[in-house]
């Protein structure tokens, strides 16, 4: 049985208006600033399934979620500099079992459960490029910093106990992206929008400790130029002073 649901929300009060009033030409100047919220959920989970029926998979688990808040000042004409900060969990489990696995890992069941959480604080500036004469529909790229500190914890389990290997890691990682989007007035003041990271040049470093006993590093420089199709922003933004 496979369930997966994808829910995402974001609630902010907008303006009283019951109606759609014109907007005026420029109105993204340096009067206007913005403020937005938005939470996304996430889960997933399999039993009793086959992965080319050579390996039984007992059972997946899988769920995660962020939260976030940015605001926005805009410094001038469709040119805003903003700020973000987010929180992000997630809690994976799954069992397989198989006759190759002992040749791989000398185990005929597997368990792991990974553990991790993150926060993220970042700043950044959007330039936004109005599209058509009614001036709701705009399209952006945000060029953007963040700092990151990401910990996680991963317990793998062979034969139902007869083994058990600790993974603690935590990551402190610093990155640069371009955040390209779309956005929509559906009223005054109030707008959705989406928006993917397909390019991000990243550092981190990474403390580990295995099994409470092992301790060692690593540290990573790389550039991202995949587009993840599946990941996708969405969100909802209220403008003051328009």
């Amino acid at each position: 049985m496979i369930f997966s649901g994808f829910v995402i929300f974001s609630s902010i009060e907008a303006c009283s208006q019951d109606t759609i009033q014109p907007i005026k030409k420029t109105f993204l100047t340096n009067r206007v600033s913005s403020f937005g919220f938005n939470v996304g959920l996430s889960k997933k989970d399999v039993s009793n399934d086959m992965f080319f029926t050579i390996v039984d998979i007992k059972e997946i688990k899988d769920v995660s979620g962020d939260f976030s808040l940015s605001g926005s000042w805009f410094i001038a004409d469709n040119i805003a500099w903003g700020a973000k900060v987010s929180y992000g969990f997630s809690d994976k489990s799954y069992t397989i079992s198989a006759k190759l696995l002992d040749l791989l890992i000398d185990a005929s069941t597997y368990n792991s459960n990974i553990v991790s959480s993150s926060l993220n604080i970042g700043t950044g500036v959007k330039n936004y490029i109005p599209i058509g004469n009614s001036n709701r529909f705009f399209v952006y790229n945000e060029t953007n910093l963040t700092y990151s500190y990401l910990s996680s914890l991963r317990r793998d389990i062979y034969d139902e106990g007869a083994d058990i290997k600790k993974l603690i890691k935590t990551t402190h990682e610093l990155s640069i992206g371009l955040s390209p989007g779309f956005m929509y007035f559906l009223k005054d003041g109030f707008a959705f929008e989406f928006a993917f990271n397909p390019i991000v040049m990243y550092y981190n470093r990474s403390f580990i400790k295995q099994d409470e006993i092992k301790n060692g590093s690593t540290s990573d420089i790389s550039i991202d130029f995949k587009l993840n199709l599946f990941k996708v922003y969405f969100g909802f933004a209220y403008f003051f002073g328009l």
